[in-house]
This record gives C-alpha cells, sequence and structure tokens, in this order.
C-alpha cells in the first residue's frame, strides 16, 4: 500500500510489503518490484504527496489498470485503463471468477519484505528508529498511532506495523505540522477502549501546545511522543544537501515535562529504550495524559530514510 493506506492490507500478510511514497530508501526495493510486475492493478491510488520518484514509476504502456472514485487528473502517472466508480466493486468484478494465486515467482514478496526489514532495522544505537520500534514493542498490537508531519513520519511509515485499517491516522494531504494530537484526541473519543500514541516532532507540537488544555478537559489518557531534535530536520536536510546555509530551521528545546504538568498531565523524558519503555508501561496505566520527550539530537534522522 502507500503510507497513507497502511493496515488496509493486514501488514503481517506475507503480500504486504509496508507503506510505500515517502522513503528513497524503501523506493530501491518497492519501485524494482513494480516494473518487474505483469499487471499493477491501482486500488483507489492518491499520488500525491508521494516522493518524486513516484512520478512515471512505470513505462506509459506498462499493463496498469486503475480504479479511482473521481476521474484522474494529476498528471503523475500513466494507466492503460482507468475506471471512475467505485473501487471495491471495480476490484470484486476483476477478480470474479478468478482462484487465488497468492504466490510471486521466485518468492519476490519475500525477497522485498525481508530487504524492507534489514533496510529498517532498528539496530543498537538509541535514535528515532529504536524509539519508534520500542514504542510498537511495548503498547498492544490494537493500538491506534498518529503521526504528524516531518522526518518521523517518513521513517515511521516503515517501521509501524498495521494490523487493520485506520491504526495509523495521519495527513493524508498537504501534510500539515501540528495534525497528530487533535487526530489522537478524535481517535481516543471514538474508541476509547484502545491505547491512541501520538508521534509530533518537537516543532510540530510547539506549534499546538494549545491542544494540550482540550486533552486535559476532556480527561484523555493519550500517549503522546515527541521527538525531540529542535530543529526543522526535512528541511535542514534539504538545505545542506543543497549546499545552503544553515537558516531558520534550528531552535532552542522546550521543557515538554513542565508543559504537560502545566497542563494536568505528566510529562518524562527518555534517552534510551530502558527509559521509554518505563514511560509508556506508566503511561498505560495512568488516567491523565502523558508526554514523552525522546531526547534524539540534531540531525538523528541522517541515513535512516
Amino acid at each position: 500500500t502507500t503510507y497513507k493506506a497502511k493496515g488496509v492490507l493486514p501488514e503481517d500478510d506475507p503480500l504486504a510489503i509496508g507503506g510505500a511514497g515517502l522513503s528513497p530508501k524503501a523506493d530501491t526495493v518497492v519501485l524494482p518490484l513494480l516494473q518487474r510486475s505483469d499487471c499493477i492493478v491501482l486500488a483507489g491510488y492518491d499520488p500525491i504527496e508521494m516522493r518524486v520518484g513516484w512520478r512515471n514509476p512505470w513505462p506509459a504502456d506498462a499493463p496498469v489498470i486503475e480504479f479511482s472514485a473521481v476521474a484522474a487528473t494529476h498528471g503523475m502517472h500513466a494507466a492503460r485503463h482507468s475506471f471512475v466508480g467505485n473501487v471495491a466493486a471495480g476490484l470484486a468484478a476483476l477478480g470474479s471468477g478468478l482462484a487465488p494465486h497468492p504466490v510471486w515467482p521466485d518468492g519476490l514478496a519475500a525477497a522485498s519484505r525481508e530487504a524492507l526489514r534489514a533496510k529498517f532495522a532498528a539496530g543498537g544505537e538509541w535514535g528515532p528508529a529504536q524509539a519508534f520500534a520500542t514504542v510498537r514493542a511495548v503498547l498492544p498490537a490494537d493500538t491506534i498511532a498518529t503521526a504528524d508531519s516531518g522526518a518521523h513520519r517518513i521513517l515511521l511509515s516503515q517501521m509501524w506495523s498495521c494490523p487493520a485499517p485506520r491504526t495509523l491516522l495521519q495527513s493524508s494531504g498537504l501534510c500539515t505540522m501540528g495534525c497528530a494530537l487533535p487526530l489522537g484526541m478524535g481517535a481516543k473519543l471514538a474508541a476509547p477502549e484502545r491505547p491512541v500514541v501520538v508521534f509530533v516532532g518537537d516543532a510540530g507540537l510547539e506549534m499546538v501546545l494549545g491542544e494540550l488544555a482540550t486533552l486535559r478537559d476532556l480527561g484523555l489518557p493519550l500517549i503522546v511522543v515527541v521527538l525531540v531534535d529542535r530543529s526543522l530536520a526535512l528541511i535542514e536536510m534539504k538545505q545542506r544537501r543543497s549546499g545552503l546555509a544553515n537558516r531558520g530551521v534550528d531552535f532552542e528545546g522546550t521543557d515538554f515535562s513542565a508543559v504537560a504538568a502545566a497542563f494536568g498531565g505528566v510529562g518524562a523524558v527518555a534517552d534510551s529504550a530502558a527509559t521509554l519503555t518505563e514511560a509508556l508501561d506508566g503511561a498505560l496505566h495512568r488516567n491523565k495524559f502523558t508526554l514523552i520527550s525522546c531526547v534524539i539530537g540534531r540531525r538523528a534522522y541522517d541515513g535512516t530514510f
């Protein structure tokens, strides 16, 4: 699936190879797999906010069948056959009378899964990858996660496993910063029996600190994991790779634990898998929100995605 549709196909399915579209490292595995396919079916595929590498990712004459709820006017790719209408009904008609054949030749799907797993292994060094792996290991499988916009979302889209649809919620259009916290509150209101974790960068959280008052007043035991690198990491990366001077992307840190306490929640600081595990265990048994500052440092995302 794309990163926006994570969980539509359970990611423990042997044919699932994760959420594509944001990571150039993942593209080195996923795009060659697409290009070797004898038929590509686009089921409601929305290419907006996909990486530039997903612009015309296959030849114009490739055997592509597209099902979309609206006519495709984006110009991002070609399709030999395009159908506008109900996507599920279109897929049902396409598969009518066909016997399931869930095996790729030469084990390509399994090999691709393994290649992606190796590329995004957490490793032993503390950083965003180990933080995400720790949260996924500690929280229950039915946890709903929300992701803000920024570098953390690119890595999270590869590392966070979704067993069902709508278990990773995020901005799907214009990559709005600050959206993860209100998304998390809405998810917790809709499913109060399920754990909900919010992933957000420190800049994104600073944009919407006032939402913590709403979180307090609603009495929601949300878990907020803020990745603290004191930088607009994606923009800093682009500046650096373009040979530009560092301008307007780094900032001083905020004491988020003090902010959490001021808004009636509990704050914690994590700088290792062990301290993060301890903070998460406490958050799961608390009747108020918990804000966990994962201190990762500047340039922590270099080479991760």
